[in-house]
């Protein structure tokens, strides 16, 4: 009975520091959220119905794991050397009790987790009875975490339960790690510094750790010796606190002895290790500025499968639930890249980050669900449910939480294509960006050759460059098709050019290009006849020094009216970089996409940086020596160098790169020879003047 008083004193004062946050929500990510009071659901619009439900949910609450023999383990240390204070003694004595129970269950799911996640799932029957009417198919993935499982067995047990026309199909496996547990070591993408935090912020929340924690006054209340921690334990105060907290907040995740240990803290000690242990889980899951932390980022694999599996099952009518079970470390990202209710903000204080993603908005149970409505003419809206409560995302709403699905589409595809991009080639970005490129001058000139071998993308890449500024150099389009037609260092030699590169595609019988091409204000090749899925970039020329350029994106239907008022103008592509952007293509499971974009060949692109530098490039292909580069890893190398505007142009044995000093700098694949000699015949180039 005392103990149930003192736990109502510490709600009550834990209230008065923060009305708007409970005392169990000191817990953070072990709290056990309320849901016997869920706020009224805004109705749909009129005429809307719900269809089908997609969700992320974290496994229920569990007892602790490590922590348990951590806290036993300083504790018996303690009590050996006669180092426990009275307070420490009392303390001990009730946790070898406890703990010879709870080491055998380090992690597993309680009873209450069990509870948890039948609830949520008759909740979710009785709020959407429509998605279940007539027959249901279930499909749901776990981890191959036992508490995930159970939390995953527990939803769809209570399912079943409730409507015998409900069919499941479940599996728990690794397989689904990339999207399911990014931080998983198994996950192909991970890169080994991806949540490395920086020195600088890693400062900052032990300096926000001591502010807030009187770690000293905790740890006299139990031991005799102020330096204990570090001199006996060999623990940094901070993993002392946490691992102690964990057990004292863990007790409400179990079955029985709930708060059994609630006299270890005061309210505002309590207070204060929220804070701390928040701010550290912030900056481990979200947006701090400066973390150099992109956990978040790797959501990005979540939220494109949530949204991919979305389009199918819709299109197919075959599953009206997808449910994804799994850990803290996968749907705290979900939730800030969905920047829901704002918890994708980037925090620049600590105070701000409490504010913006408090950990308990992370407990025990969480869910993240995407329910789905259409009407008859099939128009699809979705509302987002965290925890069970409706949320206001970044784009335009419908009508209150209802957004339609394109627009959800339209916001976070391109977040989520950027933030894939990022990931995969993360570390080969920063491979290149330290290449050097050992550049040469061309005498008499500003520009530069310079050319690598560099292992990047798991294969060895050899790069050949030109580069010089614009305000020193212009560039041309020169055209000389059909039985005119001739290789590009003759191109270059006849043109008295510093360099030059091969130009777009063209029809290998008649040596014509198949794309428009205005040279000198003359249209030489008025229709784009190639492929739509490459020629969607035009390179253009408005003066004659060829210094004013611009690489914009185009089509078939107006690419003369693009080029309208400017001097010369050749469309290729694809558009690799906008605005300094990535143009990001999808697999839309083609042979075209198949065979040019993702397929690995020689290349060769241009592009220029924002302050005026233009670059020639190509990549060689088909050889040992350099295999060539799919259209995404091309824009990973015109990342690294900085580039504002970039495109492709033809590539295969046309990718050809001549300077007047040194000759052909790459080695053209068409002789199927590693030398300088297998140039192909092309009707076109762009050379350096």
């Amino acid at each position: 009975m005392k103990r149930i008083a003192a736990f109502i004193l510490l709600v009550t004062c834990a209230w008065a520091v923060c009305p708007a946050q409970n005392a169990l929500q000191n817990a953070g990510t072990y709290y056990v959220y309320d849901n016997s009071a869920l706020p009224e659901m805004t109705p749909a619009p009129e005429g809307y119905t719900p269809f089908y439900i997609s969700t992320f949910a974290r496994h229920g609450a569990r007892y602790c794991t490590s922590e348990y023999d951590n806290v036993y383990t300083w504790f018996s240390q303690a009590s050996k050397k006669n180092l426990l204070t009275p307070a420490g003694k009392d303390f001990f004595s009730r946790y070898k009790k406890f703990y010879s129970k709870a080491k055998f269950c380090k992690g597993n799911l309680t009873n209450l987790g069990k509870a948890q996640h039948k609830a949520i799932a008759q909740r979710m029957y009785q709020r959407f009875p429509a998605v279940f009417e007539g027959p249901t198919h279930v499909e749901a993935v776990s981890t191959e975490s036992a508490r995930v499982i159970m939390s995953m067995w527990s939803c769809l047990s209570s399912l079943q339960a409730l409507d015998k026309d409900i069919d499941v199909c479940a599996d728990a496996s690794a397989q689904y790690g990339s999207w399911l547990q990014p931080s998983i070591t198994s996950n192909p993408y991970l890169n080994k510094n991806a949540f490395q935090i920086s020195k600088e912020a890693q400062e900052a929340v032990h300096a926000y750790f001591e502010q807030n924690v009187p770690w000293q006054q905790i740890a006299a209340r139990f031991f005799t010796s102020k330096d204990i921690l570090g001199e006996v334990f060999k623990v940094q105060p901070q993993k002392f606190i946490d691992a102690l907290y964990a057990v004292v907040c863990g007790t409400y995740c179990l079955d029985q002895e709930q708060g059994c240990f609630d006299d270890v803290f005061t309210a505002e000690e309590s207070k204060g290790i929220w804070k701390a242990l928040s701010a550290d889980y912030f900056l481990t899951m979200a947006r701090y500025e400066g973390s150099g932390n992109n956990r978040a980022d790797y959501a990005a694999f979540t939220l494109g499968q949530m949204i991919e599996m979305a389009d199918k099952d819709m299109a197919s009518g075959s599953t009206q639930l997808r449910l994804r079970f799994g850990h803290d470390s996968g749907i705290a990202p979900l939730m800030a890249i969905l920047d829901a209710d704002g918890c994708g903000r980037t925090a620049k204080t600590f105070d701000e980050s409490l504010e913006i993603f408090p950990s308990y908005k992370v407990p025990m149970g969480a869910t993240v669900q995407l329910v789905f409505f259409k009407n008859q003419e099939n128009d699809v809206l979705v509302k987002v449910l965290v925890n069970e409560r409706e949320v206001s995302l970044p784009l335009e709403a419908v009508s209150g939480p209802y957004y339609r699905w394109a627009d959800f589409k339209a916001w976070y595809l391109p977040i989520v294509r950027a933030a894939k991009h990022d990931i995969i080639y993360g570390e080969d970005l920063v491979t290149l960006k330290n290449t050097d490129w050992g550049w040469q001058p061309v005498p008499g000139s500003k520009v530069e050759i310079g050319n690598a071998t560099v292992k990047v993308f798991d294969s060895y890449q050899t790069i050949s460059l030109a580069r010089f500024p614009l305000k020193a150099h212009g560039i041309s389009v020169v055209e000389s098709d059909g039985p005119e037609a001739m290789i590009t260092s003759e191109f270059g030699k006849k043109s008295k050019a510093l360099a030059a590169i091969n130009g777009s595609y063209f029809n290998m019988k008649t040596l014509e290009p198949v794309t428009y091409v205005k040279d000198e204000g003359k249209v030489l090749c008025v229709l784009t006849t190639d492929g739509e899925y490459r020629n969607n970039a035009m390179l253009r020329i408005q003066d004659k020094k060829g210094r004013k350029i611009d690489i914009a994106p185009t089509d078939s239907l107006r690419a003369s009216s693009d080029a309208k008022g400017w001097r010369e103008a050749i469309v290729s592509g694809p558009l690799l970089l906008n605005e300094g952007s990535v143009v990001c293509y999808e697999d839309d499971g083609s042979r075209n996409y198949a065979g040019f974009y993702a397929r690995r060949h020689p290349r060769t692109l241009m592009g220029y940086t924002a302050d005026g530098w233009m670059y020639f490039m190509v990549v060689d292909g088909r050889f040992p020596q350099g295999i060539g580069m799919s259209i995404s890893e091309l824009q990973v190398l015109c990342e690294s160098l900085g580039l504002y505007e970039a495109i492709n142009l033809d590539g295969g044995g046309s990718s050809t790169l001549w300077n007047r000093e040194t000759g052909v700098v790459n080695h053209p694949y068409d002789n199927q020879q590693f030398d300088h000699e297998g140039e192909r015949t092309v009707p076109n180039v762009i050379i350096v003047k």
